[in-house]
């Protein structure tokens, strides 16, 4: 039997090897993605509702990040709620700025189903929106 923190590590691996398919197999269809998080800019960084919205944020992350370090550690086990504290370093793609190595908290919250019906980011926003910037170019005196 699967219980739902091997649901949980097993996204992870899907993530890593790019399987969106079966990363959305696991959600419930009408799973609610970082509700609740605070209003910004970055496009990966968006409430979204359902199976269709969500699929939209791995081609957000991908245009917008590269990842040079995301190592998921030990599982919380909460019963419906599993909780994970991620290593990550990252570069911003559009704006060539490093992302320092941070440590997130994602929580994955389970229906009566075994389907993920929640799932929040807890990160530190600013880093991101700080790394979005694009650098203001330097004035030149001739």
């Amino acid at each position: 039997m699967t219980t739902n923190t091997d649901t949980v590590m097993g996204v992870y691996a899907a993530f890593g090897r790019g399987d969106v398919a079966h990363i959305l197999d696991q959600l419930a269809d009408d799973i609610a993605w970082d509700h609740g998080i605070r209003a910004n800019d970055l496009p990966y960084l968006q409430p979204r509702t359902g199976k269709e919205q969500v699929a939209k944020f791995f081609p957000d992350l991908a245009e917008n990040i590269e990842f040079t370090m995301f190592e998921p550690g030990q599982p919380c086990d909460g019963g419906d709620t599993v909780m994970v504290a991620v290593r990550e370093v990252a570069r911003n793609l559009k704006t060539g700025a490093v992302i320092p190595e941070e440590i997130s908290v994602h929580i994955w919250t389970f229906d009566q189903d075994g389907k993920l019906a929640k799932f929040r980011h807890v990160i530190d926003i600013a880093v991101h929106e700080a790394a979005a910037r694009p650098v203001a170019a330097s004035a030149t005196s001739s």
